[in-house]
């Protein structure tokens, strides 16, 4: 007596296979995904102050002891709002991949010492972090961002430029 096979075990194993190939051709895809890492990657408790600059404009921001102060001779309150942007928007924002390492480039993307908006935290008058910011002129979701020590030019995962500037206006 030949046995009757169940007539469902070809299709039980077509779909097994085509989640195996699924699974190969996922982690294969994996790898060409840009790797998504903090900007700064400091503790936001450690920042008590930062120096936004940028042509011969600058502000300094210090923390006080309730609040945040503009550094002298610049008076004025500080909108708590503006550090809570600041402190969301760019010193926890995320960067992926590169879009170049060419320094003659800068300018292109707005990241050169000249064209750049300079952010300095800091702890103390140690310096946590600096980057340069440039303006995208072909996305509004996302700016370029530069390390003094580092020749690439990467790309932020939002806009970090709406929340910083070097005019002591902006943080009133």
């Amino acid at each position: 007596m030949a046995k009757k096979q169940n007539p469902w075990m070809k299709y039980v194993i077509l779909l097994a296979v085509a989640v195996l190939l699924l699974l190969v051709v996922s982690l294969k895809n994996r790898r060409y995904q840009p790797k998504v890492t903090d900007v700064f990657g400091v503790k936001l408790e450690d920042v008590n102050a930062f120096t936004i600059s940028k042509d011969t404009l600058s502000v300094t921001l210090l923390k006080g002891d309730t609040s945040w102060v503009f550094a002298e001779p610049d008076t004025g309150i500080i909108k708590d709002t503006k550090i809570e942007s600041f402190f969301k928007n760019v010193v926890e924002a995320q960067k992926s991949g590169f879009v170049t390492k060419n320094s003659e480039k800068y300018d292109q993307y707005n990241v050169s010492d000249e064209n750049g908006l300079k952010v300095d935290l800091k702890k103390g008058e140690f310096v946590l972090g600096t980057v340069y910011l440039g303006r995208s002129k072909t996305s509004w979701s996302q700016d370029y961002i530069r390390y003094p020590d580092d020749p690439k030019v990467y790309t932020s995962q939002k806009k970090m430029l709406s929340y910083a500037s070097e005019r002591a206006s902006f943080w009133r």
